[in-house]
């Protein structure tokens, strides 16, 4: 039986490879697969290209499955559910997936880098207050430390950066901070009303009372605005 040796791999630049690796090199002679039951209870056995029962083994502890290869194809389905894959004895690599993961990985933070280099000084105050940075730290140490957080985790970045309720999430920690809200026994409170249990509740009802909001933002801002009074239910 025809397997791609890691020299020839170098070779097939177009092929799809899928690399099985056993976990140890160590004193490996060969590994014969048998037949066996999948999840299901289904009993799988080996076919080759022309449907005929064959004994699979490999005599190297790492092979390489052309997926452009019909006969490679049938190995792979054949080995995707076997008990020592499963178990991790053998790694199944689609190593075409892996490349196009890294691909998208480095294109993914390079994306970032560059957000995050153009970020405003407001922006990257507002930023950090989402990430629980130290606050008295200068600019450059906040900045840098976006970008290094959008380099090792470009997702993360984005949907931090590009969160529609980012202002008002920033307004909730500050207005906690102030003590314009409150936060115990895992509620948090405006006056002595429970408006939530999680920011995220938070957020709703703040965005429901838009009145009360307002008069939150105004005393941020240190003006004296008389409260709202919230209406009784």
């Amino acid at each position: 039986m025809f397997f791609l040796t890691i020299k020839q791999k170098k070779m097939e630049a177009k092929s799809r490879l899928v690399r099985y690796e056993y976990y140890t090199h160590r004193n490996f002679n060969f590994f014969e697969f048998a037949n066996y039951r999948d999840k299901t209870g289904k009993i799988m056995t080996y076919k080759d290209v022309n449907g005929l029962n064959q004994t699979l083994r490999f005599t190297s502890p790492v092979m390489l499955l052309d997926m452009n290869n019909e006969g490679h194809v049938l190995i792979d389905e054949f080995l995707k559910s076997y008990p020592a894959v499963r178990a991790g004895e053998w790694k199944r690599t689609d190593l075409q997936a892996v490349e196009e993961k890294q691909t998208k990985n480095t294109l993914d933070s390079a994306r970032a880098i560059i957000v995050a280099a153009k970020m405003t000084d407001s922006e990257v105050k507002d930023f950090s207050i989402l990430r629980g940075y130290n606050m008295n730290s200068d600019m450059d140490t906040l900045r840098a430390k976006i970008i290094m957080m959008a380099q090792t985790n470009a997702e993360q970045f984005m949907e931090v950066q590009f969160n529609p309720d980012k202002d008002l999430e920033v307004f909730l920690l500050q207005a906690l901070k102030a003590n314009l809200l409150n936060y115990r026994n895992n509620t948090y409170f405006y006056n002595k009303e429970a408006i939530g249990t999680s920011k995220s509740q938070v957020m709703v009802w703040l965005k429901k009372n838009q009145d009360i909001l307002a008069i939150l933002k105004h005393e941020m801002r240190g003006e004296q605005t008389p409260k709202k009074k919230l209406a009784k239910k």
